[in-house]
């Protein structure tokens, strides 16, 4: 009865302290594949007793068959539990990239288009300049000062009717000018406005067709469960469909955010972000990860995601001061890549 106590004691005692160590150093293990690891390990020293009361080759052929069975019984309960609250996860995630809801494109007043200036009102401006300019001819040039002018004889009928005919015609020709330039003005302006129509619905065309596409990644993702099968969709659509990678890996980093296998999940999300050029959601995968249990309780993994995360910042940061910020990563030219890499070596401030 002593010993019974006793050993119930240590192994109550065991279970405790291998459950909490286990929970410390990040390793997923149930309580209740510990007390049936103590349970086997009692019945297995029950049994080897009773067995036989000698060590001869027999006995330990059956110890240690026992011991297997034992060993295989306790990681098979675990891995079903472990499996069991891995599938009660929730298998949807945010998407990439993900297609705003399509902006109804309002009319454009005609006002608006064609600024405050209508073609009448350029044509009377026109003809209120040729007005000033021909009264301005007109007045004596004794006018505008203090000296009195002298008296000249009075032109004749037919210089007069010359001078009015040459007034008439630059007149018309400063009108004519006036209208070419109002109605110029007005066709760039169609023309923009036309422009800016066709981009914005070849734009709406693109994110109808993107969200389609996006709708049957979700399908088909949501329809998996298991890491495996993640891996082998993100890898099989990685080189022609992007996107359905990156929404494969968001969702196996965020449904087993404690495998051993997500830092390297999280490296090639990282990647297929830098062929696209989106370095602000790179940046953003790098810094989310490191509040990860797997990655936070791992110094040296720690700072390699924060080294990584520096880094791409200094190459947007640089791309963005060249205006090249659309540049996937493969196509960096090698001066600005030289330049990135010297701002890297630089001590931090």
């Amino acid at each position: 009865m002593t010993f019974i106590l006793v050993t119930g004691s240590i192994m109550a005692v065991s279970i405790f302290l291998i459950y909490h160590l286990c929970r410390f150093i990040g390793i997923e293990m149930k309580w209740i594949s510990l007390v049936l690891c103590a349970i086997m390990a009692f019945l297995v020293n029950a049994v080897a007793i009773s067995m036989s009361p000698f060590l001869d080759p027999s006995h330990y052929m059956r110890l240690g068959i026992l011991v297997i069975v034992a060993a295989a019984s306790v990681t098979f309960v675990n891995e079903q539990l472990l499996r069991r609250g891995a599938k009660g996860t929730d298998l949807t995630v945010e998407c990439p990239n993900a297609i705003p809801e399509p902006i109804k494109e309002e009319p454009v007043p005609v006002a608006e288009v064609l600024s405050t200036e209508t073609i009448a009102e350029a044509e009377e401006k026109a003809e209120a300049a040729v007005s000033a300019v021909i009264a301005t001819e007109a007045d004596s040039p004794a006018a505008s000062t203090n000296v009195p002018a002298k008296e000249e004889p009075a032109p004749a009928p037919e210089e007069k009717a010359a001078v009015e005919e040459d007034a008439a015609a630059r007149a018309a020709k400063a009108r004519a000018e006036a209208k070419e330039k109002a109605l110029a003005h007005a066709k760039a302006l169609q023309a923009e406005k036309d422009e800016a129509r066709q981009r914005a619905a070849a734009e709406l065309k693109a994110q109808q067709e993107a969200k389609a596409k996006q709708q049957v990644y979700e399908q088909e993702i949501a329809a998996l469960d298991t890491l495996d099968s993640l891996l082998d969709y993100a890898y099989d659509k990685a080189p022609k469909l992007p996107d359905a990678a990156i929404c494969a890996y968001r969702q196996a980093i965020k449904s087993y955010p404690e495998d051993s296998y997500t830092p390297f999940l999280i490296i090639e999300l990282v990647n297929l972000y830098k062929e696209q050029a989106n370095y602000q959601a790179a940046i953003k995968a790098y810094h989310d990860a490191l509040s990860l249990p797997i990655i936070a309780s791992n110094d040296d993994m720690k700072q390699e995601f924060i080294k990584n995360t520096r880094y791409l910042t200094i190459v947007q940061d640089i791309l963005s001061k060249h205006h090249a910020l659309s540049t996937p990563f493969p196509d960096i030219p090698a001066n600005i890549l030289q330049e990135i890499e010297a701002e890297f070596q630089q001590p931090k401030e």
